[in-house]
């Protein structure tokens, strides 16, 4: 057993006799014994060397491990590599780079989840725990921290005020909010920027739509390296990390990007330290592991390391050599459960659309509403959604009024529900839809016949049901039912209810052009099927009819 090792005192030297070695032999005996006492030294000091290196003075080691993301994955596992068992609590940590998202779902099954798990923020603590109905036990806040920022090139950036401002950015790269935190930023920050009074929730909804819908038409979410690469390619901008920029760089030294944030701040990444072992003994085990772990992140040779990667400190120091942002205000939302919602709107709307698009063409459509008719604003108005919709979207459109589609049937088919890039005699579907809507105004004329059309409407889209979408029907009116030959409104409502298939939801989205058309009506066809109705009440809000409509879907609002 290795320890201090003492040399006995030399004993007396009794008197010679006869029997004595000579002196010269006495002296090579004792020579030797010597070098084999110094042998014995050196072996033992040896062995005491190897036993430290290799257990840190540890009687034994347990093994660990260690989840972290893979944005700081590499970086642990080098600091772990030169750091001794002792170090590290007489553990042996196994660092496993996996996605925070892929973590924070495994804990529905607790027993595939790793001893310590070091995700990218402390949000992806509070989805593991509604995962697995237990709060996870800590065994640090934070060992390091990055901003989520825009990158340019340098040069070429621009000044936004708020993130709510760089979210309207059209064609901004981003990736998946759901699964990366660095693209989460600018939604957080958003929210940080609402909770002090600098915008309002409907605005920043509003922005999220195209960006959703993007998604949704591209579910293959480009890494933060694609998105920097086409940034140092290409020009524009991209929403990454300080870290990632740095990293960036590092590998790709002609780049030349530039990070920024704007004048409010920006959400901060801070890589707590998580015990995720089950409760007991092996949890305290395991906690005590992370501790140590996380005091050899802050000791000087670890923060060194962190440093070289781009991570700042747990308290936001800014990094040396002029690298990254230099010092910026630090946003955060005091109510999670803010976030969640939000997040979940966010899933809902990057689900596909499947809309059949209904427009009233009556005679009351050529009424002026400002400096022009209603018809012309809702021309304008379904041109604005046409555009918006993504390529995997699926939209048709009919026209309605009394007998528009000859007597006794109120509207007229001008598009089938088809995919927007479908083509058809050398035209997209799109780019049809786009025709039929300049050609409204020649329509324009009779009554409105609102009923028989919103049923006829809903059970088309009911019968062509996609259950990968979200499917629904558009109407937009400026006035209530005409129609003296159609079902009335309680019969219309009482058919919606009954037909309506939880397990094949179909909704009905109503907005009424201006405050002739009958409020209350709409609601309640709307409220039939679990869909919201709007009342464009001037010519400015009729532009963002549909991106109400897109945000009227189950889990949207």
């Amino acid at each position: 057993m290795p320890g201090r090792h003492s040399v006995p005192a030399a004993p007396r030297q009794p008197h010679r006799n006869q029997h004595e070695q000579p002196r010269s032999d006495r002296q090579r005996g004792l020579r030797m014994w010597g070098i084999l006492a110094l042998v014995a030294v050196v072996v033992s000091g040896g062995a005491v060397f190897a036993y430290n290196r290799v257990f840190g003075g540890c009687r034994g080691t347990t093994d660990y491990l260690v989840a972290a993301d893979p944005s700081i994955a590499p970086t642990i596992s080098d600091i772990v590599a030169s750091a001794s068992a002792k170090s590290l609590g007489c553990s042996t940590l196994s660092v496993r780079a996996t996605s925070s998202s892929t973590v924070a779902a495994s804990m529905a099954k607790p027993e595939s989840a790793p001893a310590l798990w070091i995700p990218d923020s402390s949000l992806w603590l509070a989805k593991a725990a509604r995962a697995s109905g237990v709060l996870l036990e800590l065994a640090a806040q934070s060992v390091a921290t990055t901003p989520g920022v825009i990158a340019a090139r340098r040069g070429e950036g621009s000044f936004f005020a708020t993130w709510l401002s760089v979210l309207k950015t059209k064609g901004i790269g981003i990736g998946d909010p759901l699964t990366d935190t660095g693209a989460a930023a600018p939604i957080v920050g958003a929210l940080s920027e609402i909770e002090h009074g600098r915008g309002d929730k409907d605005s920043l909804s509003t922005a999220l739509v195209p960006l959703a819908q993007a998604q949704a038409a591209n579910p293959e979410a480009r890494s933060s390296d694609q998105r920097l690469a086409e940034v140092s390619r290409n020009g524009g901008l991209a929403i990454a990390t300080e870290e990632q920029v740095i990293a960036y760089e590092r590998t790709n030294p002609g780049a030349s990007l530039e990070p920024m944030v704007p004048q409010s701040g920006s959400f901060v990444l801070d890589y707590p330290i998580a015990v995720t072992a089950p409760a007991g003994p092996a949890q305290d085990a395991a906690k005590n592991g992370g501790a140590k772990l996380a005091q050899v992140l802050a000791s000087d040779a670890g923060r060194k390391a962190l440093s070289s990667n781009g991570f700042r400190k747990p308290d936001f120091t800014p990094l040396d050599g002029e690298r990254g942002l230099g010092a910026i205000p630090r946003l955060t939302v005091s109510d999670q459960s803010v976030i969640d919602a939000t997040m979940k709107s966010y899933a809902v709307l990057a689900l596909p659309t499947r809309a059949l698009a209904v427009i009233d063409v009556s005679g009351s459509m050529q009424e002026s509403a400002g400096a022009e008719t209603r018809m012309a604003l809702t021309v304008q108005a379904a041109e604005t959604g046409l555009r918006l919709f993504p390529d995997n979207a699926q939209v048709g459109m009919w026209a309605f009024s009394i007998d528009q589609g000859g007597p006794g049937q109120d509207w007229r088919e001008l598009e089938p529900v088809r995919r927007m890039t479908d083509r058809v005699e050398g035209s997209s579907q799109r780019e049809r839809l786009l025709a039929d809507d300049q050609s409204l105004p020649g329509l324009v004329g009779g009554g409105t016949g609102l009923y028989d059309t919103t049923l006829a409407a809903w059970r088309t889209v009911k019968e062509g049901y996609d259950p990968n979408a979200v499917n629904s029907v558009i109407v937009l009116t400026d006035g209530t039912d005409e129609d003296p030959s159609s079902m009335s409104l309680e019969q219309l409502l009482a058919t919606l209810k009954k037909e309506q298939d939880p397990a094949k939801p179909v909704i009905i989205v109503t907005i009424g052009i201006t405050d002739d058309a009958d409020a209350a009506v709409l609601q309640q066809i709307s409220a039939a099927t679990g869909g919201l109705s709007y009342i464009a009440r001037n010519p400015a809000e009729i532009p963002n009819v549909y991106v109400n409509a897109l945000r009227s879907r189950p889990g949207g609002r």
